[in-house]
């Protein structure tokens, strides 16, 4: 599950608040299956799907 352009991906913790958007997406053959890690240490939740 790549990384695609235009997917975001939000800190599950309200008191946090870090957002972030997908510029530039992985190509198909990336193998990686991480959700990305906010800086707080929470594993960020993808609000939305790339288009």
């Amino acid at each position: 599950m790549p990384f695609r352009e235009g997917e975001v991906y939000r800190c599950p913790d309200e008191n946090c608040g870090c957002e972030l958007t997908v510029t530039k997406g992985a190509p198909a053959t990336c193998g990686g299956r991480q959700s990305p890690t906010c800086c707080c240490g929470r594993t960020m939740i993808k609000v939305s799907q790339a288009t």
